[in-house]
């Protein structure tokens, strides 16, 4: 039954002896499906890490991409008869600027490696019953 609550003109749902009963569940089975939610809530959490890190990763290699061509271009610049230290200093930043990408590359990897693991632990994750968990997902 519906009514129409006179102060406010919003619709109100009233409880009726009709109403067919509410399932009664043990305090056990409400601790567990907090439990499950709580795995569900990190699983995702978990998989939008993943999304970022695919993102930076792919960032990453289209940068690396392009100091590669531009490390390419100081060596052949570096190289000419007629470079001056300005051929050399280019050459050197470009070097830097791919060991920095090359070194942003390994802490994504490493990240990644931590977020596969991570959500290999919440889907492992404790069986109904089970009330502790190690690791640090």
């Amino acid at each position: 039954m519906q009514n129409i609550s006179p102060d406010r003109g919003a619709k109100v749902a009233r409880v009726t002896d009709d109403s067919p009963p509410r399932p009664q569940i043990t305090a056990g089975e409400a601790a567990e499906l907090r439990r499950a939610r709580d795995r569900m809530i990190a699983r995702d959490k978990v998989i939008d890490e993943m999304v970022d890190n695919n993102e930076r990763q792919i960032t990453n290699e289209h940068a690396r991409g392009g100091a590669e061509i531009e490390l390419a271009c100081a060596v052949r610049g570096a190289a000419r008869a007629e470079a001056g230290p300005e051929a050399h200093e280019e050459l050197e930043r470009a070097i830097a600027r791919l060991e920095v990408l090359r070194e942003e590359h390994r802490r994504l990897l490493a990240e990644r490696e931590w977020l596969n693991t991570s959500l290999r632990e919440i889907d492992d994750g404790p069986s109904p019953g089970e009330h502790k968990r190690s690791g640090h997902a």
